[in-house]
């Protein structure tokens, strides 16, 4: 499997990475963490009030969250029970301050937090710490995968590939069915496994579609096609994809890496 960018294995660039999503109203802390993370490997996005954080979750599936407790408009421990109760979300929740442990700890234990990082510990703990805590996850996350190709053959074997895998899969034999699955959110995949050559929409534009509109940016889009190696990397640089998988080497275990 090949990225768009030079041949580059689709699986040395971590597609799936585990992502941290930081909630903090100082632009200083926020850089500070969010530079910090991705330095070690992970991805990272910043919400400073209530709009960004929908549109952050929206746009992502996260594996753990950071949520300061004091800012002017939200407090941390409110906003944790908002992710759990009304988006309910399954990433791990870490309540992050400058108050005393002491408080901090009740804090957590009140609103079910996963626990806590005191900003006094220092950045270089802290980001430690959050790495801890994603490696204590007992496996990968659960993710939503949407196979879109016009083989009935094809969609059945991914499918049962990456059901028996734990991961909850859809499958749509056209653009327009697609279309219907993703513009829901309750049904919105993480990844979707796009045949290129189809009647009426094809991939190439499906996944222009998808690319171009802000809602699904947290959609990765990889092209699968027997086209020619060349001619598959220019596809997948024209689209916009992710990346790409010839046909005739489709290995299910290679796409399920890409989950992990």
């Amino acid at each position: 499997m090949r990225s768009q960018t030079g041949g580059k294995s689709l699986l040395d660039t971590r597609v799936m990475v585990a992502r941290v999503l930081v909630i903090d109203d100082s632009p200083m802390m926020v850089q500070l963490i969010t530079q910090a993370l991705v330095g070690v490997g992970l991805a990272a996005d910043a919400a400073s009030n209530l709009a960004e954080l929908d549109r952050q979750l929206d746009a992502h599936i996260y594996d753990l969250v950071l949520v300061d407790v004091n800012m002017p408009e939200m407090y941390g421990d409110d906003v944790v029970e908002f992710l759990k109760v009304q988006r309910q979300i399954k990433a791990k929740l870490y309540l992050y301050s400058d108050i005393s442990e002491e408080e901090l700890t009740a804090k957590a234990q009140a609103v079910g937090a996963d626990g806590y990082i005191t900003k006094s510990s220092g950045l270089e703990t802290a980001v430690e710490q959050i790495r801890a805590a994603l490696a204590s996850h007992t496996g990968p996350a659960k993710r939503k995968v949407l196979v879109v190709d016009d083989s009935e053959a094809t969609a059945r074997l991914l499918n049962a590939e990456l059901t028996a895998q734990g991961h909850e899969v859809m499958s749509a034999l056209s653009a327009d069915a697609a279309t219907k699955i993703i513009l829901k959110k309750k049904t919105r995949p993480d990844l979707v496994l796009l045949d290129v050559h189809m009647p009426g929409v094809n991939g190439e534009e499906f996944c222009r579609f998808i690319k171009g509109n802000s809602l699904f940016a947290g959609i990765q889009v990889v092209l699968c096609s027997a086209e020619e190696e060349g001619e598959l990397q220019r596809i997948t640089k024209a689209a916009g994809a992710d990346g790409y998988v010839r046909k005739d080497s489709l290995i299910a275990k290679e796409i399920l890496e890409l989950l992990t």
